[in-house]
């Protein structure tokens, strides 16, 4: 079956060879494009890759002619929040398009007079360095406009919640509540609280309605369509429990998951995933058990990531430290010694050099190759970090996404980190040029992996950049790598699985100013078209 729009189409099921004619290959593993291609598929396989005249097409084969357009491999996410991306879709106020606080409490009011009183508002989504006010959301704003109604506002990067006094009252959450996990709850110059709690969402998530199995499995298909309509064929889902593992199990049996899902366990998961059986062999099942997922710090959009130096724009912190050095240093050698892949979140420089440590004293217990432990985001770093990195064999996964939004002259990173340091981040092309496998994904802030490619290749620290053949490397082989995948899936090979997408245009000809504007045209998985664009 595939989508075309909102229409769904029953596919021929016939068994000949499907061949892809005409279009630029940009197969991931960085080589230079194929002008005028053929990719022939027998089935779920690809069986055969070349140029037009070296390549002999089956006399009995169903042709599709891309000419003109561009054909890579299915894109992969190797770090988002796929699943509650879905559930955001299907039942959350979403505040990621809003251009001012003013528009993003519009939103927020016009659900809170549609509710019955009492019933929790949740959103998520907004930025305030996108607003003109570029000042976060607080329970001044919100009680005026929801005064019967609880809520709950993330901001678009997760680390920090805006939320009302109803919401504080139904959490307890009083003048005198202070957070011991490592997060931080803001007050006023009068000790009050102002609404605004830095990753420390668990002091009012708990009291928030929690989404049914049931709406976790219908969101997966949600986001698995729109997954397909951007050209991405996979996922890495970041930091699940185990209800939501088994929402990803349940939505493969009933077919409504369309992508590979490499699903990553948090810390207090771990245990219990283990013991229900881990081991699936790569593409044989969309779902793969990941690596173990666990933060060590913020963002700094919410001015909580761990750096060594003070903000720039609030020179009184330098972030927050959610876990205690010596107790990352412990999971993470837990988790190597019982053979398991982690992935953790280190934004900050400082974070990164306690992950760094941290693996090291892992590897120093147990020496163990082809480990595969990876830094989340790993946005700021200094040269001898990144020696660590190639050093100590770690998978930097990183999202291009947050370049685009966030970095060049008066941006949001400018502000917190200044000119100097701000060079020092997302450091594409010197990961690279030291041979480390670097991973793409998006972290939702925006799903859109040619978004992200388009982001790094057009890096405004013109050092950082890196050419369009890499950034569909590490948006396809590389996150494949990240996942132990990259023997079936992440480029177009001989033998390996169909997971194609095919894009408007020709995109090693466009100004990469432009790569962005090219929209998907069709999406295969395991050789079946599970999207193709509206004419």
């Amino acid at each position: 079956m595939y989508f075309s729009g909102k229409t769904v189409f029953k596919m021929n099921t016939e068994t000949c060879p499907r061949v892809l004619v005409g279009g630029t290959l940009i197969d991931g593993t960085g080589a230079p494009p194929i002008k005028d291609s053929v990719v022939i598929l027998n089935q779920e396989y690809i069986v055969e890759v070349g140029k037009r005249d070296q390549v002999e097409i089956p006399p009995d084969a169903e042709v599709i002619d891309i000419t003109g357009k561009t054909i890579m491999p299915g894109l992969i996410d190797s770090h988002c929040h796929f699943l509650w991306m879905g559930v955001a879709m299907k039942t959350m106020v979403l505040l990621h398009e809003t251009k001012s606080l003013e528009e993003a409490l519009k939103q927020v009011k016009k659900h809170a007079e549609e509710a019955a009183p009492g019933t929790w508002i949740v959103g998520l989504g907004w930025d305030e360095s996108k607003w003109p006010e570029n000042r976060y959301l607080t329970a001044d704003d919100l009680d005026p406009i929801a005064p019967n109604n609880p809520v709950m506002l993330s901001r678009v990067c997760g680390h920090l919640v805006s939320i009302n006094t109803a919401a504080m009252e139904a959490a307890g959450i009083t003048r005198d509540t202070q957070d011991t996990e490592g997060g931080h709850v803001d007050k006023d110059d009068f000790g009050e609280n102002t609404g605004i709690l830095r990753d420390c969402r668990h002091l009012v998530a708990p009291y928030v309605p929690q989404a049914s199995p049931e709406t976790m499995v219908e969101s997966l298909e949600i986001a698995s369509n729109h997954a397909l309509s951007l050209g991405c064929t996979g996922v890495h889902d970041a930091g699940l429990g185990t209800l939501e593992i088994g929402a990803y199990r349940e939505a493969e049996k009933l077919g409504k998951l369309k992508v590979r899902a490499n699903v990553m366990p948090g810390v207090a998961a771990v245990e219990s995933v283990v013991n229900q059986g881990t081991e699936t062999e790569c593409c044989e099942e969309l779902v793969q058990i990941g690596p173990v997922k666990q933060l060590m710090d913020g963002s700094l959009g919410a001015r909580t990531a761990a750096l060594f130096e003070p903000y720039e724009d609030e020179p009184n912190t330098s972030g927050l430290v959610l876990l205690k050095p010596e107790v990352l240093t412990e999971n993470i050698a837990k988790a190597h010694m019982a053979g398991l892949q982690t992935a953790t979140h280190a934004i900050g420089d400082l974070a990164v050099e306690y992950v760094l440590d941290s693996i090291q004293e892992a590897l120093r217990r147990q020496p163990r190759k082809n480990h595969r432990h990876r830094i989340e985001h790993c946005e700021l770093t200094s040269a001898q970090q990144i020696e660590r990195i190639k050093q100590l064999e770690i998978i930097p996964d990183m999202q291009p996404n947050f370049i685009g939004e966030w970095s060049g002259p008066g941006s949001m990173y400018n502000q917190r980190l200044g000119d100097k340091r701000e060079r020092l981040s997302n450091q594409y092309r010197a990961m690279l040029d030291e041979g480390i496998k670097l991973a793409f994904g998006s972290d939702g802030m925006p799903f859109n992996p040619i978004y992200g490619v388009w982001s790094a290749v057009n890096h405004p620290i013109r050092d950082n950049r890196i050419t369009l053949e890499e950034a569909v490397m590490c948006y396809t082989l590389n996150s494949a790598y990240a996942g132990f995948q990259e023997e079936k899936i992440g480029s177009i090979e001989k033998g390996k699985y169909a997971d194609i997408t095919v894009f408007d245009g020709d995109l090693s000809e466009a100004p990469i100013e432009e790569i962005r504007d090219h929209k998907c045209h069709m999406t295969l998985v395991n050789g079946e078209i599970l999207y193709k664009a509206e004419s």
